[in-house]
């Protein structure tokens, strides 16, 4: 823009050019005839390129390290520069609390997932600054006990963002993927998930506590089944039903409040393994679990008409949480009653209502 010529960054030697003493790391035995080629070759700031071949920097930025970080950007930029302009996805956020503690999700930290994970990037046409859909939740009070009152402001507030900004977005056709992250609590991502419906593609993130990262892993196939158990209780006409979802851990039925102890009972485990925090660590997992979910509704839905409300009492991950909610079909499914847990009690939080007439508002 202003015609002027100025150095931008400078060529850097990994290994020194030369063998003498004073040649930055030239004691490396690669040949002096592979010196000048690319792959010992980096580009730095001026002030980068002093600062890794000055002494004292000699024993930290060893050769094996500056290969290290040359391989890895050069990755990044490939990744970047291999996206195809039709790869773009709307990141959806919700951002609240759980007891208190928090985990971050930036705009950062939901770019690299989307890129990591699926090669596609974060595109935000409609968003005023950039930021693609957010929902906080974090400033609405009484999280901690949740009140009927905090989850009807929760709820309230995800419908003002998808039903209107998000909704604006499907009208004028600008939305073809979304990629959905969320922290809350649990009858939230519920909700949450609910509202993203089938009307684009979706892909649905969650933080990984072995990796502490979104990005879903690359080249990992690996797939957990997961089972139905049920037990038909003592009241087999009853309009009622209870879900359990133990995923991440186990819903221990004897905490069951004494109204859903007598109802039929259906239970979703990880077939041949134990419950735990990190059993959904692949997509092929996550898509195994909601097959598996969407099955016993279609069961429900053929065999057990009666069932008109479903009592879920879940211990699940994020993504799991999320993917209960976007399968939900208002049309033919039962209503979903989500159940919270504190101090050792499940109490009612939100229902899912089967009647697409029914007010959001209407929640209990």
């Amino acid at each position: 823009m202003t015609y002027q010529d100025f150095t931008l960054g400078e060529l850097a030697h990994i290994v020194g050019r030369d063998t003498a003493a004073g040649s930055p790391r030239g004691q490396d035995p690669l040949p002096i005839q592979k010196r000048d080629r690319a792959e010992n070759l980096m580009l730095l700031c001026r002030g980068e390129h002093n600062e890794i071949d000055r002494a004292g920097a000699l024993d930290l930025m060893t050769v094996d390290r500056l290969r290290r970080l040359k391989q890895q950007r050069e990755e990044w930029i490939h990744r970047l520069t291999g996206l195809h302009p039709a790869a773009g996805t709307a990141v959806i956020r919700l951002i609240g609390s759980v007891r208190g503690h928090e985990v971050e999700l930036t705009k950062a930290t939901t770019a690299e997932a989307v890129i990591r994970s699926e090669g596609r990037f974060p595109e935000f046409p409609l968003s005023l600054h950039g930021d693609g859909f957010e929902v906080d939740v974090r400033q609405i009070p009484g999280e901690d006990p949740a009140d009927a009152a905090y989850w009807q402001q929760c709820c309230r507030q995800i419908d003002r963002v998808l039903e209107h900004r998000l909704g604006d977005a499907l009208r004028q056709d600008a939305v073809e993927h979304v990629s959905v992250f969320g922290f809350a609590r649990l009858p939230l991502l519920v909700y949450f998930g609910s509202k993203i419906d089938d009307t684009f593609a979706v892909t649905i993130y969650q933080r990984h506590r072995s990796t502490q990262s979104w990005a879903w892993p690359e080249s990992d196939e690996s797939v957990v089944e997961f089972r139905v158990e049920a037990e038909n209780g003592t009241q087999k006409n009853k309009e009622e039903g209870v879900l359990l979802l133990n995923v991440s851990g186990s819903v221990q039925e004897a905490e069951l409040p004494t109204s859903l102890q007598d109802l039929p009972l259906w239970r979703v485990s990880p077939e041949g393994a134990t419950p735990s925090i990190d059993i959904i660590a692949t997509m092929h997992t996550l898509d195994a679990y909601a097959s598996t979910l969407r099955s016993l509704m279609s069961t429900l839905e053929a065999e057990h008409k009666q069932i008109r409300r479903l009592h879920v009492l879940a211990a699940v991950p994020v993504s799991a949480a999320l993917a209960l909610g976007r399968l939900h079909d208002a049309n033919v499914h039962p209503s979903l009653v989500i159940y919270d847990r504190s101090d050792g009690k499940y109490t009612n939080a939100l229902e899912l209502k089967t009647s697409p007439s029914v007010p959001n508002g209407d929640l209990v």
